[in-house]
């Protein structure tokens, strides 16, 4: 169970968005939160692993909705003026969480290769 550092980075990383997606769905759905923590109690080494696939997904999906945003950007270049607002707006959005996602990343990076104490 030996990692390099870059693994187990990017393991955190997957496990932290992981984590604020189940956090989310907890919020939104009471039987989400009531089986969230049910399996904390039961086993939070496998609550974890389910938080980082659950993170490689969300990052997956980001991915695949920004490639398929930016497709129809190039396919439809004569849209109304509230839809390229709009889109405007969404594509703002879209690169703040890219840029949060790749903070986070960077963030896991320097912390797993800082030394300790």
């Amino acid at each position: 169970m030996d990692r390099n550092p870059f693994e187990l980075a990017q393991q955190l990383y997957y496990t932290s968005i992981g984590a604020a997606a189940a956090a989310i769905e907890s919020l939104q759905d009471e039987a989400k939160r009531q089986e969230y923590l049910t399996q904390l109690r039961v086993d939070a080494r496998q609550l974890a692993t389910v938080c980082a696939e659950k993170g490689r997904l969300t990052e997956a999906q980001a991915r695949e909705l920004i490639q398929a945003f930016i497709a129809q950007q190039q396919q439809s270049s004569a849209a109304p003026p509230s839809a390229t607002r709009e889109s405007a707006e969404l594509a703002a959005d879209l690169q703040t969480l890219l840029e949060t996602l790749r903070a986070i990343r960077q963030d896991l990076q320097q912390d797993s290769e800082a030394p300790t104490s």
